[in-house]
């Protein structure tokens, strides 16, 4: 969470306002995987230590955009190779952040139903959830911030992606249209 609200300050000041419409974008490519086109103007988040994408396989990217309550609008946009670390299909990453981790949500997070959908010209399977983080992290009383998510899985003969979006609830519906024009460019390099 430290590292979310580090990343936040840093990229405030080059992300600026929340913005209504995504401007002209800038593509991105992730080698023989994907290219999408993000908004003009948001932040590549740089490679974190650890093992490499290759030892996770697990390759793919994600753009800072615009901060509030120190917390970064985020699009992220990865593929799951087969036999990587994280999540070995899509049908168990989707039942991981689809619903809450041990079947019991005691915090009042909001979970919607998963239902067929788009990415690009791709079928996805399509799910959002409304999520809490605490700040600062380790305060006596931290503050509540509610947070939008959406996610958008595309399952493929060898692999899968997905295609996600986190805001601050008071941001999301003004960024939710740069992230349907990250969708909508959407190409997948493996199928």
């Amino acid at each position: 969470m430290m590292k979310h609200l580090l990343i936040a300050a840093a990229f405030s000041i080059a992300a600026g306002p929340a913005m209504a419409e995504p401007p002209a974008g800038q593509v991105y490519k992730e080698g023989k995987y994907f290219s999408v086109v993000f908004p003009q103007g948001w932040v590549k988040k740089e490679k974190a230590f650890g093992l490499s994408d290759e030892e996770k396989k697990v390759f793919g990217v994600e753009f800072f955009g615009p901060v509030a309550d120190g917390i970064a609008v985020k699009i992220g946009v990865r593929y799951y190779a087969p036999g990587n670390l994280l999540h070995k299909t899509p049908e168990k990453f989707i039942k991981l952040h689809s619903r809450p981790a041990l079947g019991v949500n005691l915090d009042g997070k909001v979970y919607g139903e998963v239902k067929p959908g788009k990415a690009g010209n791709y079928y996805a399977k399509v799910f959002e959830r409304k999520v809490f983080e605490y700040l600062p992290q380790n305060a006596l009383h931290p503050k509540k911030i509610h947070i939008y998510e959406h996610f958008s899985v595309v399952p493929v003969k060898n692999g899968f992606f997905v295609l996600d979006y986190y805001a601050p609830m008071d941001m999301a519906k003004a960024n939710f249209k740069a992230y349907q024009s990250v969708l909508a460019s959407f190409k997948p390099l493996v199928r």
